[in-house]
């Protein structure tokens, strides 16, 4: 679980590595002992950036080479403006080969290592298995719909499909062989960053909110698979105390967390939170 604190902790700490080895490397002696092999050392040091990117952030593959080939392009700008350096294409294009082939490396080993959230008492589900499910069954899951003492409801930009990009509240699958009670914990610790004791007393005091059928055109692993859930939102109005115990997770499911009054959540949310907000807006009048 990476919380934005965390995340800001190893941004810093790849850009100082960062910083310190560029200008390690614009040393002389260091560039007379790797000047023959030039762009096979850009190659491996943009594949190396792309790495600790990657470590830090937990964006898409895109966005994370997009980022590196950025820098590199910095770089080059830099060297073109330093007296005695000049800025080059075609090292350029060798950071560019670099972060290719570490990207390509990590969506390979993200799709080795990651099954699908669906687990079963033994284990995880097989991927393979877990994408004929979504295609043939519908999925049950759970939403916290939460409020702070203002009465403002809290929704997550989503990163990954089905609803990328939107607002949603936070939530997920309920796995097979888990009762509905620890799915509410489980996905209030991963999805709140809520220690298990705090989780446990949410789980208990949250109010069902009843079934709602979720149906999008998409799959979080095809743009073309639908997938339809059956949602079980439960709602609670959080204490001070619960609001200073959040963890919000970034960059692996939301990209951004934020407080909405109810007003302002009826426009800009996901159209399946919707009725969520009038069903809160309805409980405070």
């Amino acid at each position: 679980m990476i919380t934005f604190s965390v995340v800001i902790q190893r941004l810093a700490l790849v850009f100082t590595l960062f910083a310190g080895a560029y200008v390690f490397a614009l040393w002389q002696p260091v560039r007379d002992w790797y000047s023959d092999v030039d762009k096979l050392a850009h190659g491996l040091a943009f594949a190396g950036v792309y790495a600790a990117l990657a470590w830090a952030l937990r964006w898409k593959h895109w966005t994370l080479a997009t980022l590196a080939l950025v820098l590199g392009a910095a770089v080059e700008v830099h060297q073109y403006l330093l007296p005695g350096f000049s800025a080059s294409l075609n090292d350029w294009l060798a950071d560019a080969v670099g972060i290719s082939l570490a990207g390509g490396a990590h969506l390979a080993w993200q799709r080795w290592r990651a099954p699908a959230d669906t687990a079963t008492p033994g284990g995880l589900l097989p991927l393979a298995q877990f994408q004929q499910a979504v295609a043939a069954l519908p999925l049950v899951s759970v939403d916290w719909v939460l409020t702070n003492p203002a009465g403002e409801l809290l929704v997550g930009q989503r990163l990954n499909a089905p609803a990328r990009g939107t607002w949603f509240t936070p939530g997920g699958r309920i796995r097979k062989g888990e009762p509905l009670a620890a799915a509410l914990r489980r996905v209030a610790a991963e999805e709140l960053g809520l220690a298990d004791e705090r989780a446990s007393a949410l789980a208990q005091r949250g109010e069902p909110m009843g079934a709602w059928d979720h149906f999008y055109p998409d799959a979080a692993f095809s743009p073309t698979v639908p997938t339809h859930y059956v949602n079980l939102p439960y709602a609670a109005r959080l204490t001070g105390a619960e609001l200073n115990a959040l963890g919000l997770p970034v960059g692996e499911q939301h990209r951004h967390w934020q407080w909405l009054p109810l007003a302002q959540a009826a426009q800009q949310v996901h159209a399946h939170v919707q009725p969520y907000v009038a069903w809160l807006q309805a409980r405070q009048a």
